[in-house]
């Protein structure tokens, strides 16, 4: 006399790689979601470490630009603490 599987057990391999199937591509969801979290984290912590070098860097040339007109007005005769206030001159 042979034993035969029951109905109901010749569907549990069925089942188990299913789950796996699931288990498997749940997976790969969320290896795709934490590299592309990861990816954002750096661009936000490279962007954060950026933006106060590149304020500094505008600020900076602002000032050496600032110093440059100045000198060029005060050898034009300018007086300097005229030349620090930024005047414009106007030719005729």
């Amino acid at each position: 006399m042979q034993h035969r599987p029951s109905s109901s057990s010749q569907g549990f391999p069925f089942q188990v790689d299913q789950q796996v199937q699931r288990v498997v591509a749940a997976s790969l969801v969320l290896a795709e979601q934490t590299f592309l979290l990861g990816l954002a984290l750096q661009a936000a912590w490279v962007e954060a470490w950026m933006r106060p070098l590149l304020q500094a860097s505008e600020a900076c040339r602002h000032w050496h630009t600032q110093q440059e007109r100045r000198a060029r007005l005060v050898r034009r005769g300018i007086p300097d603490r005229l030349a620090r206030r930024g005047l414009r001159l106007v030719e005729p």
